[in-house]
């Protein structure tokens, strides 16, 4: 029987919920992993796409104005 490799994943930055590296929140990741801020350190190589495009009204604004042209 052979233990799983422990992840170190790239701590949230001051003020921030999910991790820089895989783009998840802590309470999403195996209890087992590790969280490091020394990139160095870091062997996390799995980065998720956001579910959403951030981009996704075709440029209007959320506040109800647009960039005038």
């Amino acid at each position: 029987m052979s233990a799983a490799a422990v992840v170190v994943h790239d701590m949230p930055p001051s003020g921030g919920a999910c991790t820089s590296c895989c783009l998840l929140l802590p309470d999403e990741l195996p209890v087992v992993d590790l969280y490091t801020r020394d990139p160095q350190q870091v062997t996390c190589t799995v980065r998720h796409q956001a579910e959403m495009p951030v981009d996704n009204d075709g440029g209007e604004s959320p506040f109800g104005w647009s960039t005038p042209t």
